[in-house]
């Protein structure tokens, strides 16, 4: 019983612990949320709680999909915040 409680304790830790950039979340809201407002608010929140994770590769990546992914919710804003993203991470590289 205390090794299923430790597992259960140790599961819940590694699900609320967040500390990466997970592209496939992002693009996840694209394919799961079909309303395009809706869709666009969801992508900014996870740009917004998740930059400070994300490398370079990880912004061109999303950059180059972001028409696929957004659809029609792919604005000057979502592709501002991808921009400002990218020069942050490239300058967190150099150091």
């Amino acid at each position: 019983m205390r090794w299923l409680i430790l597992l259960l304790l140790f599961g819940l830790v590694g699900a609320v612990a967040k500390n990466g950039c997970y592209v496939r979340e992002f693009y996840g809201i694209g394919y799961t949320v079909h309303d395009p407002t809706e869709r666009h608010k969801e992508m900014l929140a996870w740009l917004i709680h998740n930059a400070e994770h994300c490398k370079t590769t990880d912004y061109v990546l999303m950059w180059n999909n972001l028409p696929d992914w957004a659809g029609t919710a792919d604005t000057v804003i979502l592709r501002s915040k991808i921009i400002y993203g990218y020069k942050d991470a490239l300058d967190r590289e150099k150091k």
